[in-house]
């Protein structure tokens, strides 16, 4: 990771704090998972299994090898949202999707074509299958496969299977575009938490609100500059798996390209050694080495920083860095010099950053280099 262009005295205080928060953390982590095993004990040895689901996030991979990845939860807790759901019962479905109920150590295996693929749940319910995948049945980039929970170690089982979808980049791929949600696509007022959190309990996937322009500059980069490139679209988030329905249908709803989501686990878990987004690209940008990127970010967190220390790891592989100025913070003052700073190590990477208030500025950036039509 590049150093940071702020370290002050009062940036080495917060970070201490970070670390001591960070401690905390770990301690709730390990407390945690001696709760978790106990009470999954305890059910082993008394507990009886009810109806089981299936939560099937969207995959990716490439022509000779893909990943499918979903969650096992007992019982039907997820409620998709409805046009016509009111803010109470948005606040109600909010709350089923948190207390989700996720089945550790099931058996599940994955279809893939010809081939199938086992694997075994997490103490959170996920499971992540890799696999060989030439013959995949599918129509265009999107294939399909099959997955079932085969056994588990409870009494009362029974087998449920569904359909993932798996992107798999077609030849007439010329870049791939990855973007964060929060601030990014869809506005969450990361920088008001106390809106933030009101917002999220209450709303749907038909009363959430993306930027303006914002479907028509992914739409356009998912098009390409053949207008049929069919570029891959990946978001990645810090908002948990617990959203993904909310998030896939707000994404349907306002026509925004079809792509995998990349979140994060909210339980207490050993920190990994990258933070999430950074770990994410890594993933997307060593699954896909022909491919560069556009990266789609905002100003209202790390995502400057994380994309340019992705264009160092990866020369020549970042195209374009876009990031959304929440409020046009840089217009003036420390802000403004921050972004300068920022867009000339950009340069010097190979790559630039521009800070945009509108999605269509990016667009007509995007226009002027030839990626889009």
């Amino acid at each position: 990771m590049l150093a940071p262009l702020d370290e002050t005295p009062q940036t080495r205080t917060l970070r201490r704090r970070q670390r001591l928060w960070a401690a905390f953390v770990r301690a709730l982590a390990r407390a945690e998972l001696v709760l978790d095993r106990v009470v999954w004990g305890l059910r082993r040895r008394y507990g009886r299994l009810g109806p089981l689901q299936i939560v099937a996030y969207r995959s990716f991979g490439t022509a000779l090898r893909v990943s499918v990845r979903g969650r096992v939860l007992e019982a039907s807790v997820l409620e998709r949202s409805l046009p016509a759901d009111t803010r109470l019962v948005s606040f109600r479905r909010m709350l089923r999707r948190l207390h989700s109920r996720e089945l550790p150590e099931a058996s599940v295996r994955a279809q893939l074509g010809p081939s199938a693929v086992d694997g075994r749940t997490d103490d959170e319910g996920y499971f992540e299958l890799p696999g060989a995948a030439p013959e995949l049945p599918g129509v265009g980039d999107w294939k399909t496969a099959e997955v079932a929970v085969v056994a588990a170690p409870l009494r009362g089982f029974a087998s449920v299977s569904t359909t993932v979808e798996i992107l798999v980049p077609g030849a007439a791929a010329e870049l791939g575009i990855i973007s964060d949600i929060d601030d990014t696509v869809l506005q969450t007022y990361v920088t008001q938490k106390l809106k933030m959190l009101w917002v999220t309990l209450s709303g749907s996937a038909f009363t959430r609100r993306p930027f303006e322009g914002t479907s028509e500059l992914y739409r356009a980069l998912a098009a390409g500059a053949s207008g049929h490139a069919n570029n891959p679209v990946f978001y990645v988030s810090k908002s948990p798996w617990n959203l993904y329905d909310l998030l896939v249908d707000f994404m349907d709803h306002h026509e925004l390209p079809r792509g995998p989501l990349l979140l994060r686990d909210i339980g207490l878990r050993e920190a990994p050694p990258l933070d999430h987004k950074s770990a994410a690209l890594r993933l997307l940008f060593e699954t896909y080495p022909e491919l560069p990127f556009v990266l789609i970010g905002d100003s209202g967190e790390r995502d400057p920083d994380v994309y340019l220390a992705t264009a160092a790891r990866y020369p020549g592989r970042v195209r374009a860095i876009y990031i959304r100025d929440l409020g046009g913070k840089t217009s003036s003052g420390a802000a403004a010099e921050r972004a300068r700073a920022l867009r000339e190590r950009a340069l010097g990477l190979g790559t630039e950053m521009l800070w945009v208030e509108h999605a269509n500025r990016a667009l007509s950036h995007a226009r002027e280099q030839g990626w889009v039509r």
